[in-house]
């Protein structure tokens, strides 16, 4: 991909042009969406509360139907809340005719998860007709095309069809096209679920270049942990609409209890605390107190775990594993502890004062 970074004053106004970072630029004050049907009311969003700050990247994640798509439709006007409000730059856009969305609209990038590009145009020709709808004049598109092909790593692609790209590059040309108005705030629905591990990391990086180097506000929602560990800054977790755990990437990465109704998401997601499954495998060849332990402070914990031997408690690491947030490492392992009774209770005592503890109940 290409090194060359065009002057963000170009592509977008993010932080350097838009107020001070960290400002509120998207609220959703008590928000719920109802649907009518022929079987009776569904409520895709139910009394959702949250607020996105300016440049940053917060992640929407949750199983398929948990209201995810229904939210971020609302913050450009594409669906209207039931009850409560959305501001978005501050206007609330749910009180908001369609004539006067139109300039909040310009205001907001979307990526989409099939790439919706027109297949009778060139990767040029699609950026250049976003650019035309814009209102941008004919003078300036054929140089703004370039720069944001530059950008995404496409500039030698600029003549092809998009049936002649793979998906990663279809989804790049997607970014170069969503930032062609100059967003302060990009939308990506379900960016990279479409596409393959290696092409994901593509475009996450892409989407990363264009939050730290231009200042976009992002909203990403997706049902893939690897997206919201890659990019995110904090998350909401969703089931049933309801916005059910909510804060920092690495607080809910590293927590090993999380509320009743995210349990079984993040559960499914994260692959270093055992399932179900897995813990009656355990549970066969160790008799031993199984305990989750929080790698936060790693060292701590470490300290801890040193000293067992000499406290005449065994332990052994049954599970487990280190992964990387966007920002820092964080981890959980599953340990097996056997002793007398008196010795593993104090031993977990100042192995909880050491990481998070939780003792698996399964």
């Amino acid at each position: 991909m290409a090194a060359h970074t065009p002057d963000r004053k170009q592509l977008a106004p993010g932080r350097t042009a838009e107020g001070a970072p960290g400002e509120p630029v998207i609220v959703f004050d008590h928000v719920s969406r109802v649907f009518g049907g022929r079987s009776g009311e569904v409520t895709a969003v139910d009394d959702v509360s949250l607020t996105v700050h300016r440049g940053e990247v917060f992640g929407v994640i949750g199983f398929s139907g948990a209201g995810k798509s229904t939210l971020i439709r609302m913050i450009n006007g594409l669906e209207k809340p039931t009850s409560g409000t959305v501001t978005v730059l501050g206007e609330e856009v749910s009180a908001l005719s369609e004539a006067k969305l139109r300039p909040v609209r310009r205001r907001i990038g979307m990526v989409f998860q099939q790439f919706n590009l027109m297949h009778s145009r060139t990767v040029a020709g699609n950026v250049n007709y976003a650019l035309a709808t814009a209102g941008w004049p004919k003078a300036r598109r054929r140089e703004r095309v370039a720069e944001l092909l530059e950008f995404v790593g496409l500039a030698e692609k600029a003549k092809h069809y998009p049936e002649q790209l793979s998906g990663g590059q279809k989804q790049r040309v997607g970014i170069a096209r969503a930032l062609a108005a100059e967003p302060e705030i990009l939308l990506a629905d379900e960016a990279t679920s479409a596409l393959d591990p290696s092409t994901t990391s593509e475009v996450l990086s892409v989407l990363r270049r264009v939050n730290e180097e231009l200042g976009v506000t992002i909203v990403a929602i997706t049902h893939e942990m690897e997206v919201i560990r890659s990019i995110a800054d904090r998350v909401a977790v969703m089931d049933a609409g309801r916005v059910v755990e909510s804060g920092r990437v690495f607080d809910l990465f590293s927590r090993t209890n999380h509320s009743a109704d995210a349990a079984s998401f993040v559960t499914t997601a994260l692959k270093d605390r055992p399932n179900a499954e897995e813990v009656a495998r355990i549970r066969r060849r160790t008799d031993g107190r199984l305990v989750m332990v929080s790698l936060r402070d790693a060292a701590a914990v470490s300290a801890v775990l040193g000293t067992a031997g000499q406290r005449g408690v065994g332990f052994e690491i049954v599970h487990g594993g280190v992964s990387a947030t966007k920002d820092s490492a964080y981890g959980l392992l599953t340990v097996s502890l056997t002793g007398e009774e008196t010795a593993v209770e104090d031993f977990l005592a100042d192995l909880g004062r050491a990481g998070d503890v939780q003792e698996v109940q399964q």
